[in-house]
């Protein structure tokens, strides 16, 4: 059997959106993560005073 450059170049460029997506959501994940570490250290914050 001949292989198909056609599904070959397709799944490359599957893969490479999933691996995009996946960075994305690990952005969006951190910096989730960042804004509530600001909220929560604002609370604390606001106890103290």
């Amino acid at each position: 059997m001949d292989p198909n450059p056609l599904s070959d170049r397709e799944k490359a460029l599957e893969d490479k959106w999933i691996r995009e997506k996946e960075k994305q959501m690990a952005k969006e994940r951190a910096a989730k993560k960042e804004s509530s570490k600001d909220t929560n250290t604002g609370a604390i914050v606001k106890e103290q005073e």
